[in-house]
């Protein structure tokens, strides 16, 4: 975070939301839960770094397209690795993977936990 203090660069904090082919719950309902986990995912970090501008955006789309779209001016990227799907030994995720060939800034990929 050092880097980020003295290039003066702010951190978005961005969730996208895919729905699924049929949505069985209220949309607005859905946004506003992840809405709340990024906000979790981020606590404590305008106390820790104060000279940090954090923000929090939910998208709705593809998150490869979504990202990279978000990404366009980034220094980097920063993406979570969840693990659903494959198997254990799985080092990327489809959203990682499509990030390393669509976004124009480095692609970071951090595991869950």
């Amino acid at each position: 975070m050092e880097s980020t203090i003295r290039t003066g660069a702010a951190l978005r904090g961005i969730c996208v939301w895919q729905p699924p082919l049929f949505l069985l719950n209220d949309e607005e309902a859905a946004v506003k839960a992840q809405r709340f986990l990024l906000s979790e995912a981020t606590a404590g970090l305008a106390d820790q770094y104060p000279d940090v501008h954090v923000t929090h955006e939910v998208l709705t789309g593809h998150p490869v397209e979504e990202l990279a779209r978000a990404a366009e001016h980034a220094l980097a990227l920063v993406v979570r690795r969840r693990g659903r799907g494959g198997y254990t030994g799985m080092r990327l995720g489809s959203v990682a993977r499509g990030l390393l060939h669509r976004a124009h800034c480095p692609v970071i990929t951090v595991p869950t936990g």
